[in-house]
């Protein structure tokens, strides 16, 4: 009797692991289209493989964040929820035209609502300057990297801001893009608590256009 038990739960238990090896096996119906969808991008690094068209930005898949020193112990972040865009593009000469980003100085987030306030109203005066803006005439594509040079207008000031970027690729109907950029926030008249916190602040780009 002993000898038929044991033979019975070690069946049991070896279907059981049969069964969860099954279910391991076979992707969720969300993960096996994801899969299939990333075989079929036809992601292109060549900018002049990519469609001729108007492209607004993606909010979905778009972070900026602005970087700087507190104290010299850490270089914290401040990201802004509320930004948006577009730009023409021309494949045949690798350009694009009309690029312009703007910024709500209200979204900024650092996840201290209080603080984000704060920094917003006293030191943005987003109730006196109610965006944040990039704007550059013509963008040319040269490989992977290029440079953008643009005009800055933040807190009332318009500077030239210089926007390293990296061409991510196209995959119909989107193209992608990382950037970075270094400015001195005083030059903006955003100049409090230099140099205990940072006159010079790093703005990082990660965002996705689509075709219009």
């Amino acid at each position: 009797m002993p000898k038929i038990v044991s033979t019975v739960a070690l069946t049991v238990l070896v279907a059981a692991s049969l069964s969860v090896a099954a279910q391991t096996d076979q992707k969720p119906a969300e993960d096996a289209s994801a899969v299939s969808q990333y075989k079929n991008l036809n992601l292109t690094r060549d900018p002049k493989a990519a469609a001729v068209g108007n492209y607004t930005l993606d909010p979905h898949h778009t972070s900026v964040t602005a970087k700087l020193a507190h104290m010299d112990l850490s270089r914290y972040t401040l990201r802004f929820d509320s930004v948006s865009g577009g730009f023409s593009y021309d494949p045949s000469s690798a350009t694009a035209s009309k690029l312009s980003i703007t910024i709500d100085p209200n979204s900024v987030s650092t996840g201290d609502p209080k603080f984000d306030k704060r920094i917003a109203q006293k030191y943005f005066e987003s109730d006196k300057y109610s965006s944040i803006t990039f704007t550059a005439t013509t963008v040319k594509l040269v490989g992977e990297h290029t440079v953008v040079d643009g005009v800055l207008d933040f807190h009332g000031v318009k500077k030239p801001v210089k926007l390293s970027v990296v061409y991510r690729g196209f995959a119909q109907p989107r193209m992608g893009f990382s950037g970075e950029a270094t400015f001195k926030r005083s030059e903006f008249g955003v100049g409090e608590w230099v140099p205990l916190e940072a006159d010079e602040v790093t703005i990082l780009v990660e965002t996705e256009f689509v075709k219009s």
